[in-house]
């Protein structure tokens, strides 16, 4: 019921700036959710950033299982912002964003930051398979109107992935500039924590500890194993499947159509199965001199 709401009001948000010029109404919706996101930051005890298919529905399913089989929670609630914490108070309040929003509606200026203060996590992911990811996600889960708001060609599905990937709105260049921009907050903000999605696929169970450690809670070794069984990639998909969370953050849009799930392929490097090698060597020369050098993927 709650998922229908927010969709309708969506909608009836969408209806209602559409008359406006294009500019105008991307201005005003981002603005919006940029409010919205700032008010949901302030809450928070924890925030967890990410870009886009960088593994943070993965982070979000292990958490939850940590706290289910800590607390006895039941196994079917994902952690949202603040619906653990009010079963057991114990528990943060957490925010899951990509916190473009939230910097769009602060009005703080540079180099402070809305994270300044604020315990943070921000995951990152080798650039290019984000954007391979992100083409999936975008052709085969996006409704047509969040496609308007993030600024997504109406054409995508006609679009060809390497024009999609190469492109400096929404491909390559604005996922290295997004994460260039979290490089530099890491730097300034004292209780950040970088995690990258490569080492929680290689060593799942000690970047979940270090993670849990970072926040501040302690789970024993056989809870940390439970999550990472809980959260593997058969299991997620199959939650997907059945609708396990009733959340449509993490249910298939076409059971059929393996590149509609939110779990795609979670493979190290599987950009280059789409590509040519000329195509491979062009995006790794762009990640290799435009990104910086903190998140190791630019040697």
């Amino acid at each position: 019921m709650r998922r229908l709401f927010r969709e309708i009001a969506a909608r009836v948000a969408q209806a209602a700036l559409s008359p406006l010029p294009r500019p105008t109404r991307l201005y005003l919706q981002r603005r919006q959710r940029g409010r919205r996101e700032l008010r949901r930051l302030r809450r928070a005890d924890l925030a967890v950033m990410a870009f886009a298919k960088s593994g943070r529905t993965w982070l979000r399913v292990m958490l939850s299982r940590l706290y289910q089989v800590k607390f006895g929670l039941p196994a079917d609630a994902l952690l949202q912002s603040d619906n653990y914490h009010g079963m057991n108070s114990a528990i943060p309040v957490f925010l899951f964003a990509h916190g473009t929003y939230a910097r769009i509606a602060s009005r703080l200026p540079p180099p402070e930051t809305e994270f300044d203060g604020k315990k943070t996590i921000f995951l990152a992911r080798h650039p290019c398979d984000i954007a391979v990811s992100y083409y999936f996600h975008s052709v085969h889960r996006t409704k047509s109107y969040r496609r308007d708001i993030v600024n997504l060609p109406a054409n995508i599905a006609d679009m060809p992935l390497v024009d999609f990937v190469m492109s400096k709105d929404h491909g390559l260049p604005f996922i290295i500039g997004y994460l260039n921009e979290w490089a530099g907050i890491l730097a300034r903000i004292e209780r950040g924590l970088l995690v990258r999605y490569e080492d929680m696929r290689k060593e799942p169970a000690a970047e979940l500890k270090r993670i849990a450690d970072f926040i501040g809670d302690s789970f024993t070794d056989e809870q940390i194993a439970e999550a990472v069984a809980f959260a593997s990639f058969e299991r997620l998909k199959d939650m997907e499947r059945g609708d396990h969370f009733g959340s449509r953050r993490l249910s298939a849009r076409d059971p059929s159509n393996p590149d509609s799930f939110k779990v795609r392929r979670g493979k190290i490097g599987g950009f280059r199965d789409y590509f040519t090698p000329t195509e491979i060597a062009a995006m790794e020369a762009m990640v290799r001199i435009r990104l910086v050098p903190l998140f190791g993927y630019s040697a």
